[in-house]
Formats: structure tokens, C-alpha cells, sequence
């Protein structure tokens, strides 16, 4: 019985010698993805000028394990969606070596128009991690999809920040959509594919690997109109990330860190070769005046709209109070306050989940 066509794209992504490169060659050679499923070895050796390459390429493939695959992804409940099927992602389509199969979880299409990605270091600090679920979450609030990778650090605090406020995200894996990693971002995958959706390229029980994280990077610029990256040091996959968006031509943008870290290096270079500098949500949506036309009502989640009604002690203390620690000697010294007075406006704040208090007596606002 004749494969369609999404069958054999399925097939073809499970030859782990074929890269996004050399599938997008076989494209070029071949008419069809029949004849690509059917062509002898020796063909392959034309188009690869390997023999070996060649052989494992035309041994690999596999009735056999393309129905396994589409039967597990049943059982999965995981959705298979390839180059020639209409839900695949518009803009994803225009990259130079877009992915010819994502394995789905939660909703599809994402609508192209209303994409922006974050991104960043794994070893975000306090104040990376909260810049991240700031944006992501007045992002979300204005109807935009944020994108990001599920990986620890940035990317965790951008998810968490979107499915706080009722929003829609997308999370772009490096490894199969059954083996979700790091493992400990399980139950937050669960809760953004409610409203969102998990994607992956690799077929399923593909684990981590040094080399997928990168690979996959393409797929989180591809899907997105623009890249926000919040926090990388100098040697980072979220600078992959941006070189690719720009490859793509999509839009860069870097939160500027404190010189004096490292994990704010590569962010502060991005600047230096012309990414633009963002300091709110506003900057990224200049740029996209379709977006900033659209924008939605502040979610109730927000700063604006908890309707906390602060006396005039507490609204001054808040003011001074950041995305930056701020000692309790220079809140007293700033706010004229005496040290007791400090303490039960601080105590305050607290209560009412407005800022928190980190290390070494010093105070931090929460997104």
C-alpha cells in the first residue's frame, strides 16, 4: 500500500542521518518523497558523495517503524504534524531548513502574526528570572504567544510568567515531546499545554543530547517575529538563538545586565552589534506597531491590576524598590524612615505578594 506523504516525511525524520541539511538536499534532488523513500543507495551516494552515508541512509528506512512511531503517538496522544499538512506553522515554513515533522502537544496553528520569543541563560539570576516573567506575562496579557525552550533558568521564568496570567506559550523541546527535560519542569509543561502547546522535531523517546539544544534553536526564532534575550553570557545558546533569528530576519532584541556580570556578557554585546536595547514590553512592541494596536486589557495578575490601594508610606518604599536588590539601610535612608517604620511598611508589602525580600537584608520587586 502507497505511504502519503505525511507518512513518509514521518519516516524520513526518524533516519538520524538525515540533518535538517541534508534532508533539505534530497529535497533538492529529488521530485518527490516517494522516490526519495524508494531511491536505491547509490542515489544517496550522488547527492552526499559518501557511500557509507549513503548506505546507512537507505538502511534505515522502515515500514516498520513508521508504524510503530504513528502508533505510539497515538497512545501518546501526541499529534504529528509535517511540511504538507495546513496546521503547520506559517512562519516556520519560511526558514531556510525548517523542520520537516513537529510532534504536538496542546493546540495548534499558532497564529504567525502574534509570535515574540524569550530566551536566556539557565543560570539566570533573581533579577533575569523576573525580568523574564515580566515580559512574558505583559506579553500574554496583550494577546501575543510567547515562545521559549523549557530549559531551566530564563526560559522556565517566561513560561511560569505567561500560564500565571491565563496566557499562551509554546514551548520549543531539545528532546523527544515524551521525554521532557529538565524533568522537574514536568508539571509546569502540563500546565502550559492547556492553552499553549509543546512542540518537538525529534521523533519520540529522543533524550538530550549536547547537540539538540542548538539544532532546535532554529525552530524557536522560526516561530516567532521576534527574539528577546534576557540574560546570556558570552559563550550561550541564546545567542545561537539570535544569530539565527537575524539569519531569518527576524527582530533582535537584549535587556541590557550589569557589566559586571557575566551572565549579562552576551546580552551586552548583542547591544554593542545592534540588537535593540529593551527595557519594557513597550520597546519590543515599537517595533511591531500591528501588536501595539492590538493590545489587550492589563490581566488582573499584573502590577496595575491587583488593585491594591497603597497609603503613602507604602507607595513610596514600593517606588524605591526594583528589579534590582535594594538594601534596607537605603530604603530607610531614601524614604526617611526610621528603622521600625521600615520594617512594618516592608512587612507590608510582602503580604500583599508585592515584593520580596532575598538574601542579606536587601528587598526585590515581583513581577
Amino acid at each position: 500500500m502507497a505511504r502519503s506523504d505525511h507518512d513518509l516525511l514521518v519516516g524520513l525524520n526518524l533516519i538520524p542521518q538525515l540533518t535538517p541539511r541534508r534532508t533539505k538536499r534530497l529535497f533538492a534532488r529529488f521530485e518527490s518523497f516517494d522516490e526519495i523513500w524508494g531511491a536505491p543507495a547509490s542515489a544517496f551516494a550522488s547527492a552526499f558523495g559518501s557511500g557509507v552515508l549513503a548506505e546507512a541512509i537507505a538502511s534505515a528506512r522502515s515500514e516498520a517503524a513508521v508504524d510503530a512511531e504513528l502508533a505510539r503517538a497515538e497512545e501518546l496522544g501526541v499529534g504529528i504534524v509535517t511540511l504538507v499538512d495546513e496546521e503547520y506553522p506559517l512562519l516556520l515554513r519560511e526558514i531556510e531548513d525548517p523542520p520537516i515533522v513537529l510532534y504536538v502537544r496542546g493546540k495548534l496553528p499558532i497564529d504567525p502574526a502574534r509570535t515574540i520569543a524569550i530566551v536566556g541563560t539557565r543560570r539566570g539570576t533573581r533579577y533575569g528570572k523576573m525580568v523574564a516573567a515580566r515580559f512574558a506575562s505583559q506579553l500574554a496579557t496583550r494577546g501575543i504567544t510567547v515562545v521559549s525552550g523549557l530549559a531551566a533558568g530564563i526560559d522556565t521564568a517566561a513560561h511560569e510568567g505567561v500560564v500565571d496570567v491565563g496566557g499562551r506559550t509554546v514551548a520549543v523541546l531539545g528532546c523527544g515531546i515524551d521525554y521532557p527535560y529538565p524533568k522537574r519542569n514536568q508539571p509546569l509543561l502540563e500546565r502550559l499545554v492547556k492553552a499553549g502547546a509543546a512542540l518537538s522535531e525529534y521523533p519520540l523517546g529522543t533524550r538530550p543530547a549536547p547537540w539538540t539544544f542548538p539544532q532546535r534553536n532554529r525552530i524557536l526564532s522560526g516561530l516567532s517575529r521576534g527574539v528577546v534575550v534576557i540574560q546570556a553570557p558570552e559563550r550561550s545558546g541564546s545567542l545561537i538563538t539570535a544569530r539565527l533569528a537575524l539569519e531569518q530576519g527576524r527582530e533582535v532584541f537584549a535587556v541590557p545586565g550589569n557589566i559586571t556580570t557575566l551572565t549579562s556578557a552576551g546580552t551586552n554585546r548583542l547591544i554593542k552589534d545592534g540588537a535593540k536595547l529593551v527595557e519594557t514590553v513597550e520597546d519590543v512592541l515599537a517595533e511591531f506597531p500591528d501588536l501595539a494596536k492590538g493590545r489587550c486589557a492589563i490581566s488582573e495578575h499584573s502590577e496595575e491590576g491587583k488593585g491594591i490601594d497603597l497609603g503613602e508610606r507604602e507607595r513610596l518604599v514600593y517606588d524605591l524598590i526594583g528589579l534590582e536588590p535594594v538594601y534596607v539601610d537605603d530604603i530607610i535612608a531614601r524614604a526617611d524612615l526610621s528603622p521600625t517604620e521600615a520594617s512594618h511598611v516592608l512587612l507590608l508589602l510582602q503580604l500583599e505578594d508585592l515584593i520580596d525580600e532575598v538574601e542579606g537584608g536587601q528587598f526585590i520587586r515581583k513581577p
